[in-house]
């Protein structure tokens, strides 16, 4: 019962939980003390860019573009406890193989995009802002008129619902919209429910992983949310980690520290969720929208199948298209199966 008391404690305080409608905030965070100095490696073909967006903040936008006969330009926004660096770790160059033009945001209050003196919050509607702006300077970092494709991950997918209900014509820009492992218009709330009734060992692993920050400090706990699971040894004596190495946790740890610098404002978030605008569980934008993609990972350990149906259904396609990850689908053994839906689309 006190583990139970505990798990409704720190949900009631994100407001992932509510009693009669009202808010409790109960929680003292845990502070969380790692270098905050990790630098990510990029390849020679990758250019970084500190962009000044007409919003007033200076992002980091990671960019590559390799053929002077290019394809569609692939627009990449990531999620929570991430920045523009996950993308470049595999996709970047996979994409840039086939001739693709690519290019990633650093949203605002990650290592690589200050939110401001004193900042521990961001609210959505200033992502939005940040990603408008960004999105009237894409063409000059491509170098190509050509109208993009945007790609979304997790949090991102809010960010991307929201820019089109606030400014529809926002839609024109795009050639085509892609979410991953988005969380839904609904937000968290009915997953967290969900999550419950399933599981209160696995509900209580994701709320301390992100409310607690401990995916920054806990190998296993980061495995769980992200990668796929705990490494294990097989009956052959191999280990599996999937794909990725003590190594790859570490480094990414200290990303996700550096990129927690200021974090979504999820309270602020429940009172504008794209579900609260939508008709009969679609986006009020949906004639305005280019074709659509919704993906979902079938091992995903944060958003789960009825999320991701969802979003399908906000998006007004019958079903999402499901592959063999994890949540990161752009990271560990089986990114390349995120990878190939975006190209087959």
């Amino acid at each position: 019962m006190k583990s139970i008391n505990s798990l409704f404690a720190i949900l009631i305080s994100l407001n992932l939980v509510q009693l009669h409608g009202f808010r409790i905030a109960i929680l003292t965070q845990r502070i969380i003390s790692l270098s905050s100095t990790a630098t990510f490696q990029y390849s020679q073909n990758i250019k970084e860019t500190q962009l000044v967006l007409d919003t007033g903040i200076t992002a980091q936008v990671l960019s590559s573009r390799q053929s002077a006969a290019p394809k569609t330009p692939l627009v990449f926004i990531h999620g929570s406890f991430h920045a523009a660096w996950c993308w470049a770790e595999y996709y970047f160059e996979y994409f840039s193989s086939l001739n693709y033009p690519v290019v990633a945001l650093s949203l605002r209050g990650t290592g690589g995009s200050f939110a401001g003196d004193g900042v521990k919050k961001v609210k959505i509607e200033e992502h939005v802002s940040d990603i408008r702006s960004f999105l009237t300077k894409v063409p000059e970092i491509l170098k190509t008129r050509e109208d993009p494709v945007i790609i979304s991950h997790s949090f991102g997918g809010v960010a991307v619902m929201k820019l089109l209900e606030l400014y529809p014509s926002e839609a024109a820009r795009f050639s085509g919209i892609v979410t991953m492992c988005s969380v839904p218009p609904s937000g968290n709330g009915p997953m967290t429910w969900r999550f419950i009734q399933r599981s209160l060992r696995n509900s209580w692993k994701i709320t301390i992983g992100f409310v607690l920050k401990r995916c920054i400090v806990d190998d296993n706990i980061c495995r769980e949310l992200f990668f796929g699971g705990s490494k294990k040894i097989l009956p052959n004596g191999k280990i599996e980690d999937h794909g990725v190495s003590d190594d790859d946790i570490h480094r990414y740890q200290q990303y996700f520290e550096r990129d927690t610098a200021a974090i979504l404002d999820v309270f602020s978030l429940t009172k504008v969720l794209p579900s609260k605008m939508a008709i009969n569980g679609k986006s009020p934008s949906l004639s305005y929208l280019p074709p659509r993609l919704v993906v979902g990972a079938t091992r995903d350990f944060i958003v789960d199948r009825e999320g991701v149906e969802e979003t399908a259904h906000y998006y007004g396609l019958d079903k999402a298209l499901f592959v063999d990850s994890p949540h990161d689908v752009m990271l560990g053994k089986n990114w390349v199966k995120g990878a190939e839906a975006i190209r087959k689309f």
